[in-house]
């Protein structure tokens, strides 16, 4: 590790203000100079090498004294790669307005709440992570990393069998992996919810199969496109959450799987366009065997692909004329009272 002599000058600042939680600000207050789309050109002054937060995080500063709430930096440069693969992370972690020379790997880590915001991040990837706390990727962009041990598509943010106490915050986020997969996160438990609204986009198939996710998924106004070859923009196939909400201008440029999902509450597209894959060639929506309390099918205008509601169950279904498109499935389509 890093040892205090090695450090340069705003990695100091960082390891000083650390015991503190205190906030290392690099930015100079000029929207010109802080733009986080040209951070690969600050300089040394705004420069923190991952190497740096890494040995913080790892117990290098044991010589100060004092309880650490948080590690928090902005608008720095980081430089190499933030590598906390199977670390035990004690700290909260803060870091918002950064530009990332490479990747995050938190794979199989252990950590309190992790707080990436407004950053630009060619990669995060958190299979296997415990993090008790929330994970907060809001306004951040974060482009396409390479295949791991946890996938196998070339992947912007994983999240596989990981388990998350608090929320999944997305909101205002872009995740970029054109036609590959955006979001991989089979398995994902996330105790607070999925939020990714604000005007997330995702480029590429967002996956979370088998999901638990008691606090729902929310994409009010999400974009979902550019999907992979099979034309899945959304796969929620068998998980399990309180509500899903596809509303308010939800746009899906692919299909929507829903199969085996089981939605303890509501079920909601009201005002959203399922426009189904970019080539014609795969259905607006798939929910076989979806259960759902409250379905509401209410949606802008008409799917420009099949519906396939096959086997589904709903206690209460809502439509309106532009619900449902020219080829409709419904065999074993069931609408059951809802239980007293």
């Amino acid at each position: 590790m890093l040892s205090y002599d090695e450090l340069t000058s705003p990695e100091r600042e960082l390891w000083d203000l650390f015991p503190e939680g205190r906030c290392v600000d690099l930015r100079t207050g000029v929207p010109e100079d802080d733009r986080v789309a040209e951070g690969g050109q600050w300089g040394p002054v705004r420069t923190v090498r991952a190497a740096a937060i890494v040995a913080l995080l790892q117990g290098s500063n044991t010589a100060q004294t004092g309880a650490v709430a948080c590690l928090r930096l902005a608008g720095a440069r980081i430089s190499g790669h933030l590598n906390l693969a199977g670390a035990q992370i004690a700290h909260a972690v803060w870091l918002e307005d950064c530009w990332f020379e490479e990747g995050v790997d938190l794979s199989g880590a252990s950590t309190r709440s992790m707080t990436i915001v407004g950053s630009r991040v060619p990669g995060v990837e958190a299979g296997l992570t415990r993090i008790e706390g929330r994970l907060d990727l809001r306004r951040s962009r974060v482009g396409s990393g390479s295949a791991s041990p946890f996938h196998r598509r070339i992947t912007a943010l994983s999240l596989i069998n990981a388990h998350v106490s608090g929320a999944v915050n997305l909101s205002g986020a872009e995740i970029t992996a054109p036609g590959e997969w955006a979001v991989s996160a089979g398995g994902l438990v996330a105790e607070g919810g999925v939020y990714c609204g604000d005007g997330f986009v995702a480029q590429g198939e967002v996956r979370l199969m088998g999901a638990q996710l008691p606090g729902g998924l929310h994409m009010r106004g999400a974009l979902l496109e550019r999907p992979g070859r099979r034309g899945v923009a959304l796969a929620l196939d068998n998980a399990v959450a309180s509500t899903l909400d596809f509303s308010d201008g939800f746009i899906a440029n692919g299909t929507v799987r829903l199969r085996g999902a089981r939605i303890s509450d509501n079920l909601t597209f009201e005002g959203a366009v399922l426009n189904g894959p970019p080539d014609g060639q795969g259905p607006s929506l798939v929910a076989l065997m979806m259960q759902a309390v409250d379905f509401d099918f209410t949606l802008a205008r008409q799917p420009s692909a099949a519906v396939d509601l096959r086997g589904a169950q709903v206690s209460y279904l809502h439509d309106n004329g532009r619900s449902w498109p020219d080829v409709v499935e419904l065999d074993g389509f069931v609408c059951l009272p809802a239980s007293p």
